[in-house]
């Protein structure tokens, strides 16, 4: 809508002499938009989350089908044949509830050696292959948080999400005692799961590459709070692949990392062959637990 307004100089003072109502040639109806925004450009046949960690004996392998639309939920998919050959035995996985599958693994990691998932669902073969790559113990000079200590008893850390520059690729799950909801809170401290595919609030990631614009608003992509001295922090470390890391690179330069002058979105592929989406992964795992002042 236009208004069209006149100004009349002997009596000062301005006059409505028209409303004008605009239409654009494109405008697009609310249906058409939606259409736009909603409808995948891609159709995935399924989606792989998990693999092998050496943190644990159980591993964990979650299929879904992808949702098609942002009000609707993915669905588990069942009755697939999962296996994961190590290089020197198979690793066999069962479905113990609607698309999650588990197995059991012996003490025993095949370092620098690839590991190969082999998926079968719905008349169709999946695979994936990714190397055990193994970690660096934890460097209390290293670690990717920052601290300060704002009275005799506390410690403030501030954890960001992404730190650029470090000489190895890693993904971090550190966890703190927080407050349980209820009328009498009690303390929690979180533990890293490989079965929990929910707990994305807990990570952080150190990156070969360095940031990937000055623009992007990385300032906000952190943790932070505060917590007493003799409170405990525990911190896993996870090596990752060239792939894995360059994997996740490509999603969160379409997601953490999207600015204002961003290219058009695309999908960041994963290493499932055929037509899924998603990474298997396997990692090495070291934890370390400090008591908060040990930190500062």
């Amino acid at each position: 809508m236009l208004i069209v307004l006149s100004f009349d100089m002997k009596k000062g003072c301005y006059h409505v002499i028209g409303i004008l109502w605009l239409t654009s040639l494109f405008a697009c109806s609310k249906t058409g938009l939606d259409e736009i925004f909603i409808k995948p450009g891609q159709v995935y046949d399924l989606t792989v989350e998990g693999g092998i960690n050496t943190f644990s004996t159980n591993q964990y392998i979650r299929l879904t089908k992808p949702a098609l639309a942002s009000a609707t939920e993915p669905t588990p998919i069942s009755k697939a044949s999962i296996v994961v050959n190590d290089g020197r035995s198979d690793i066999v996985f069962k479905e113990t509830s609607p698309g999650l599958y588990a197995a059991i693994t012996k003490a025993d990691p095949n370092y620098n050696e690839a590991y190969t998932l082999t998926i079968k669902y719905n008349n169709t073969v999946y695979t994936a292959v990714d190397t055990l790559r193994q970690v660096v113990n934890i460097v209390d000079d290293f670690l990717p948080l920052s601290t300060k200590s704002p009275t005799d008893s506390t410690v403030a850390v501030t954890i960001p999400k992404h730190t650029f520059g470090y000489l190895n690729a890693n993904k971090w799950f550190i966890t703190y005692k927080e407050a349980k909801p209820g009328p009498v809170p009690a303390p929690v401290l979180p533990l890293w799961n490989p079965s929990k595919f929910d707990q994305s609030t807990y990570y952080s990631y150190t990156h070969l590459l360095g940031s990937p614009n000055s623009l992007y608003p990385l300032n906000n992509l952190k943790r932070d709070f505060t917590i007493n001295q003799r409170d405990f922090v525990i911190i896993y470390k996870m090596s990752l692949s060239d792939a894995y890391a360059k994997y996740l690179y490509a999603v969160f330069m379409e997601t953490d990392w999207s600015g204002l002058f961003s290219g058009v979105p695309v999908n960041a592929k994963g290493n499932i062959s055929g037509n899924a989406q998603g990474y298997f992964y396997t990692i090495d795992v070291v934890q370390s637990i400090y008591k908060a002042k040990e930190l500062l």
